[in-house]
Parts: structure tokens; sequence; C-alpha cells
């Protein structure tokens, strides 16, 4: 079955640019509509989740010169894209010593091993996130579209990769809430304490959020 401009066009219920200001507007006004830019040869999609916040994807549907679907892209939008590098810099401006001649390393070391872990910690868990967002999407839009997936294969929460990867991830939350009790806290850092510590809060509470609502999707 061949999907055409006009099918695609049906997922949008207000049109927009797809321009910085517009995906700013959205994620600013916490406006979850589903908006889009019609063009020629492709359009683009994309719509806030409650789940995601700035994070969201953005969609964009190829089209032949029949206007019929060719192919489907996603990339983070551009305000999403902005929040994270900021983030990233903000923290490596904030946890870096002004003065790097008077620093004692050896008593620094800590401190700087957890900003890294922090950092990389926030990369994945971010990944992961906006990944989940992008699968749950399409599979509305493929839904909508009725596109047939052949031999999808449904990865359940509690596979042996999702076991693994929290294997991983909770034991390092632990890992991080120790190293702020004992160290970090202690050394007087306490804005590398209550980052850590927000974001280990965010990590559990989004990881579980995902699970139960993979279970509500599966009930219904």
């Amino acid at each position: 079955m061949e999907i055409t401009k006009s099918d695609i066009k049906r997922l949008i219920k207000v049109k927009k640019k797809d321009t910085f200001i517009n995906h700013f507007l959205t994620v600013f006004t916490r406006d979850f509509k589903a908006k889009g830019e019609v063009r020629s040869s492709e359009i683009s999609f994309w719509s806030q989740s409650y789940w995601t916040g700035p994070a969201y994807p953005v969609f964009t549907f190829k089209l032949n010169t029949e206007n019929h679907l060719i192919d489907i892209t996603d990339r983070i939008n551009p305000v999403g894209r902005i929040f994270y590098i900021g983030f990233i810099l903000f923290l490596t401006f904030l946890f870096t010593p002004r003065d790097l001649n008077s620093i004692n390393w050896s008593g620094y070391w800590p401190i700087l091993l957890a900003t890294i872990l922090f950092m990389g910690f926030f990369i994945f868990v971010t990944t992961k996130l906006y990944q989940f967002e992008k699968k749950q999407q399409l599979k509305e839009i493929f839904e909508i579209l009725d596109i047939e997936i052949e031999n999808e294969k449904i990865e359940k929460e509690w596979s042996w990769k999702n076991i693994l990867i929290r294997m991983f991830t909770y034991p390092f939350c632990i890992f991080l809430i120790g190293l702020n009790i004992f160290l970090i806290i202690p050394e007087g850092n306490f804005g590398l304490a209550l980052g850590s510590f927000g974001f280990v809060g965010f990590y559990l509470f989004t990881d579980l959020k995902m699970i139960f609502r993979k279970k509500t999707g599966n009930n219904v």
C-alpha cells in the first residue's frame, strides 16, 4: 500500500514552520498538539510528549516525484539539542576549578570522577529516553497511516538487554548516592551533590514510568 502526501498531512493538527522559534514556543508553552510543515518533497512532523519535554523528535517524511512516501528520518528538535549541549557545558563550567595551579589534585580526583560519571550517565539516560519516545511515536504514526512492519520484534521491558542495562544503572545510582553522602557532601560540593541526586531521581522516575507506560499500552 502506497502512503501518499495527503495521508501524511492527516497527522498534522496545527501547521507550523519547522523553525527554532516555533520549537521554542512549543517547549515553553507546553503545547502537546501535533504540528508539522508541508513542503513540496517532504513533510516535517513533531509532537511534544509529557514524558520527554524538550527531547521530542522531529520526523521528516520524504516523498518521491509522485508524492509517495519513500523514507522517514528523525532528529532531535533544535531546542532539545541546545538544552542538552548547554547543560553539559554548564556542568563543565560549574565544576572546573577557576585556579588550576592551586588545586590539590590528590583530593580533587573523586569530584572530577563523579562529574565525568554524572555527565556520562546524563548522556546515557537522555539518549535512552529519546529512543524510547521515538519508538512510541513511530508506532502511533504507523497505526494511523496503516503501515505494517514485517517481522517486527517487540522489545520487552524485561528482556535480557534491559535487565543487563538495569544491572549496571541501578547499582550505579546507589554508587552515586553513596559517593554524595560520604565524599561529595563532606567536601562541601553541594551543587554537584544536588545535581547528581536530582538526576538519579529523574532516571529512576523515568525508568519506572517507561515500564508502567508499556504495561498500560499492552493492556489496552
